[in-house]
């Protein structure tokens, strides 16, 4: 019976909490819809809160961008992508209200759509899509924070010279449209992105960031307009270019050289070298599909100086076999000639024949061939080093 007893007075007791505490949450939603109505009875969201105010410096917008992820770098369209939050805070005096007179209440959300919102766009041919329709916290003060998550499509001048070791320095500039300084005036909490929240890209290395604040005077308005201008720095992941395309790009220079030490006036030389300028226009393809048209590159020159070097290589090479395949029936001819008026002389004796000294020839013909092409090599990696440098 006791038992039984306790068991109603559990559940009488947590009725009434559950009552108690609907009851308060009623109450606080009553207040929040009051101090609703109270704040927007005569608010026009059309109009900036600094309007009606004295002359001078406007509003402040404290504008802050925390980078997310850089999404991808289209080169060929020089465009690139990056997902953030875009943190937006100002001061907005009609939406202040004293929390004693609405039940202690200390801070309210509202849509965006009720109050008045900075209008922040992109100035350098971007656009920015905002993911979740974001809402505004309102404090007692009047304080309106904003957090949008966004992800921004922007142009980002590629610099391709020294692909695929390069770096790409992109700027994203955001300002307001309509509003001068005396409006809207915007600061900048932080002299950097914040990277709290940022994972790397698999293609480029966040090496780093800045956020500059620029006050400038156009030709069309007497007034100073206010942009924020976040740069960032970004290092190509290069280590699966190295192997792909560094890396035998130089193999298959060297081979050009190493044709010079393969036996006089052999077909084989012409063979490798013919292998060598495919190989150099298969690779100068590859590069061409992985960088745009209009990316001037040193690696580009570079294939297209080998190829220019493998091109005089086989040449020499066609030459020399050229000249040792007519000059042979005649030194075979001479030289049975000779072995007949040999003939009985001590066989100790031994006489040059013309064919050794052709071959003499031809090997310094290759010997000076190599120390020549070896010294233009150098030089041409270094002239088109110094010009790109």
């Amino acid at each position: 019976m006791e038992s039984l007893q306790k068991l109603f007075a559990c559940c009488f007791l947590l009725i009434n909490i559950y009552v108690l505490v609907g009851a308060q949450d009623g109450v606080h939603y009553a207040w929040q819809t009051r101090l609703l109505d109270d704040l927007l009875s005569n608010y026009h969201k059309g109009v900036p809160p600094s309007a009606n105010g004295p002359p001078g410096p406007g509003m402040t917008v404290d504008l802050q961008f925390s980078l997310v992820n850089f999404d991808f770098i289209d080169e060929d369209n020089e465009v690139a992508s990056v997902h953030g939050w875009l943190f937006q805070t100002w001061n907005d005096p009609r939406l202040k209200w004293e929390p004693a007179a609405y039940n202690g209440t200390e801070s309210l959300k509202m849509a965006a759509n009720d109050v008045w919102l900075p209008d922040i766009e992109m100035f350098n041919t971007g656009t920015v899509v905002e993911n979740v329709e974001a809402d505004v916290m309102v404090d007692s003060t009047g304080k309106v924070l904003r957090v949008p998550s966004v992800q921004i499509t922007f142009i980002c001048k590629m610099d391709l010279k020294f692909f695929p070791y390069d770096n790409q320095v992109c700027q994203l500039k955001f300002g307001s449209w309509h509003y001068h300084a005396g409006v809207v005036n915007l600061t900048q909490s932080n002299d950097n992105i914040d990277l709290s929240y940022h994972g790397q890209s698999r293609d480029f290395e966040l090496t780093n960031t800045s956020a500059k604040r620029n006050a400038v005077k156009y030709e069309c308005c007497p007034e100073k307009y206010v942009d924020i201008t976040y740069t960032l720095h970004l290092k190509r992941v290069s280590s699966a270019y190295s192997v792909k395309l560094v890396l035998p790009a130089a193999l298959t220079g060297f081979l050009i050289l190493a044709t010079f030490l393969l036996p006089p006036a052999s077909y084989e030389k012409i063979t490798l070298c013919g292998l060598i300028f495919i190989a150099l226009l298969l690779q100068l393809i590859y590069l061409h599909d992985i960088v745009p048209a209009s990316g001037d590159t040193i690696l580009g020159d570079y294939f297209a100086f080998a190829l220019f070097i493998d091109f005089f290589a086989t040449i020499i090479a066609v030459v020399s076999y050229h000249v040792h395949v007519r000059s042979s029936p005649k030194m075979q001819q001479h030289s049975s000639i000779m072995m007949k008026e040999m003939e009985g002389d001590d066989g100790d004796l031994r006489m040059k024949m013309p064919q050794d000294r052709k071959r003499e020839f031809l090997r310094y013909v290759d010997f000076v061939s190599f120390v020549i092409f070896g010294i233009a090599f150098v030089v041409g990696l270094a002239i088109i080093l110094g010009h790109r440098g």
